[in-house]
């Protein structure tokens, strides 16, 4: 015993010695005395050792290790040829911009334009709206008129009209239900297109019609289509081969087929939008998904629509094979362990809170950063957060998820920090 607790000890020890304790009538008292003051001693001793320990481990600790995608080998290399006037290849998650020709120059989009009136409605309406058609809507050009003044649609329906057969009177009957006329809707779809950061697009009809002032970029419709197949109903959409509406006055049933070819000859193809105008040619933005890695082409001007969709293919292909799907760590992985005040036997695990994911591109080199926050405070509860892992390419974080407890511990008490230290005393005495 030494320092402030050995001279309180030692001061015990004579105040319960009187002389009638050398003739040995309190021998037992005083060696349990002397016992008691030795474990409060080593109890103290641990306390103090114990509480260095937590402080020591108090600070954010971080550890760092690095995945390189060329490990996984089997990337594409060549992208396609594509002859085409202006073409772009994105990926879906990142945008990163993996092809691109002439992709910044303004061109008419045709039918294209469709994606921004489709989410805008999606955003804005209600799916089960009826709609009544204007005559204006039902004088709209079309390759082969459906629609008649008069007609009454649900939203729903009409969307289904405007992505599968690129109905130009299902944009104009949307537009004025949702904004009063087309003129003020196509005002929505720039104010939206600003929103987006589609520099070089400006709308002058929700359908795409050829009028002067309508144009777009490859690499602004990449964005549109981006943003757009984020909405679960948009990507339903775009993605459905045909639908049926049976309207009031027709014999049978009308059938909406999808304009977009390749959607069922390519099971990994998932739309999006063609458009095919005298002055724009033939026009796919499409997307495709696989393996978990999903990707966006956009070509735009091409005289001949068989070319205009094996290069949307050839790109779409060419992107897939860019990237891998990998599962850098499951949900419910220890990765690290903190302390716990008064536990005698290790720490409390931290597991992933969720399953680390994310798609490696070719050249991608992913550094994982583990930081933990410190020491546990008791209580603690099943799924509290105490520290996290960061995923990062080229510096930036690209993804990343919460270090949690994996299982709870209630509150310190007096009977528990007692029986801890005699724990910690037995294995100290054992050692000894």
């Amino acid at each position: 015993m030494s320092g402030a607790v050995g001279e309180v000890a030692h001061g015990i020890l004579r105040a319960m010695m009187p002389p009638i304790a050398r003739q040995g009538r309190f021998g037992p008292l005083l060696i349990f005395a002397v016992v008691l003051l030795v474990v409060i001693s080593v109890l103290s001793a641990i306390a103090l050792g114990e509480t260095a320990e937590a402080t020591a481990n108090s600070s954010t600790q971080t550890t760092v290790f690095t995945v390189s995608a060329t490990d996984l080998g089997g990337f594409a290399t060549d992208p396609p040829t594509v002859e085409s006037p202006a073409a772009i290849l994105i990926h879906a998650d990142s945008g990163k911009v993996l092809y691109e020709r002439n992709a910044e120059k303004q061109r008419r989009m045709a039918s294209t334009t469709k994606i921004m009136t489709g989410i805008l409605i999606l955003e804005t309406m209600d799916l089960g709206t009826s709609v009544t058609v204007s005559e204006k809507a039902a004088q709209t050009i079309e390759p082969k008129t459906w629609l008649r003044e008069g007609d009454v649609l649900t939203v729903e329906q009409l969307l289904y009209a405007l992505m599968l057969r690129s109905a130009n009177s299902a944009a104009v009957a949307l537009a004025e239900a949702c904004s009063g006329s087309v003129e003020e809707f196509a005002a929505l779809m720039n104010d939206k297109a600003a929103e987006l950061g589609m520099e070089d697009t400006h709308f002058i009809n929700p359908n795409g019609l050829d009028a002067t002032g309508h144009y777009s970029t490859a690499a602004d419709m990449a964005m549109v289509a981006r943003y757009a197949m984020k909405n679960d109903k948009f990507r339903e959409l775009v993605s459905t081969e045909s639908y049926t509406v049976s309207l009031p006055g027709r014999s049978e049933p009308t059938v909406f087929k999808n304009t977009n070819k390749l959607l069922g000859r390519v099971s990994w193809v998932t739309g999006i939008k063609t458009g095919l105008t005298p002055k724009a040619e033939q026009c796919l933005v499409g997307s495709a998904s696989k393996n978990g890695v999903t990707v966006i082409s956009v070509v735009l001007g091409q005289p001949s629509s068989s070319v205009c969709f094996s290069e949307s293919q050839a790109l779409l292909e060419y992107g897939l094979a860019q990237y891998k799907h990998v599962t850098l760590m499951e949900e419910g992985v220890a990765v690290a362990e903190t302390t716990v005040p008064h536990q005698l036997d290790g720490g409390l695990q931290l597991v992933t809170e969720s399953a680390v994911e994310m798609d490696l591109y070719k050249d991608d080199e992913v550094t994982a950063s583990v930081s933990l926050d410190g020491p546990a405070v008791l209580p603690v509860r099943a799924g509290d957060v105490y520290g996290s892992v960061a995923l990062m390419v080229d510096g930036e974080t690209v993804k990343t998820v919460d270090l949690v407890a994996n299982k709870s511990i209630g509150k310190t008490t007096l009977g528990s920090k007692l029986s801890h230290y005699w724990d910690r005393l037995a294995r100290w005495l054992g050692a000894g």
